[in-house]
């Protein structure tokens, strides 16, 4: 069986012993995982885009995602954007958290109208829980939706598929066939919640626009694989394709040999 992990986060300067490039790529192959999205983080170990780039070609299993930092000019953004593309990226990642946003931060529509232009994938973060003091008092599904309607074009992973109201993104991707929707840490992290039946939900019911990853190093391809095996029970194996790797690969045009 074939598995495309939806989000990892390897890194050049690791800190740690399994963020490795390499440990990653050994991790994904003792369980089954063919291909993998290696996302960088703006600003987390040293990130920058040409040395992720450069070691992230080093292996065939990883497809690249560059981390965008919003807080830029426009014509920043542009020439960013641009060179992004240039390198071989395959898409970006904004993570409102990290940048201290929320979606109705200004550049956003100007990032994803710029990705899309360029044939990029656009990842969002859609875990967007914090402290009260950090301000964020918008409704983020409502705000989400505002800056969507800004892109309509952008093609746009909602990592996480907004984790506690699950079914409610779900229903926003259902109606736009330009979102897929991630179950990466959300499937690990609400284990023996309500989410359960959500999920399970999902796999008998949306399994061509769903997709599954670890969000790595936050859980393993272990874990990943464990809670699969308690969804996949009774599930065609067709669906099961789709929601394991089909789908993923399809999104970003890569060939299944």
């Amino acid at each position: 069986m074939l598995f495309f992990d939806s989000l990892t986060h390897p890194t050049v300067n690791s800190h740690s012993d399994d963020t490795s490039f390499e440990a990653v790529k050994n991790q994904m192959s003792t369980y089954g995982f063919k291909w993998a999205l290696a996302v960088g983080l703006d600003d987390v170990n040293d990130y920058n885009h040409e040395s992720f780039i450069k070691e992230c070609l080093k292996y065939k299993c990883f497809i690249p995602i560059a981390g965008v930092n919003p807080k830029k000019e426009e014509k920043v953004l542009a020439k960013e954007i641009d060179h992004i593309k240039e390198l071989g990226f395959k898409g970006i990642k904004i993570h409102p958290r990290l940048s201290q946003i929320d979606w109705s931060y200004e550049t956003l529509p100007i990032i994803l109208n710029l990705a899309s232009k360029k044939g990029l994938v656009t990842l969002l973060c859609t875990y967007m829980h914090g402290k009260i003091t950090n301000g964020n008092y918008n409704d983020p599904f409502i705000s989400l939706i505002n800056l969507l309607s800004l892109s309509p074009e952008a093609k746009v992973v909602l990592l996480h598929g907004g984790d506690v109201r699950l079914l409610q993104y779900a229903e926003l991707v259902r109606g736009n066939q330009n979102l897929l929707l991630d179950l990466s840490f959300t499937i690990l992290k609400y284990r023996g919640s309500s989410l359960d039946l959500d999920i399970k939900f999902l796999f008998e019911r949306f399994d061509k626009r769903i997709c599954i990853g670890t969000d790595h190093p936050s859980y393993s391809h272990k874990d990943l694989i464990e809670r699969v095996k308690e969804f996949s029970l009774g599930i065609e194996q067709v669906k099961l394709d789709n929601i394991f790797y089909k789908n993923l690969i399809e999104w970003f045009g890569i060939k299944k040999d």
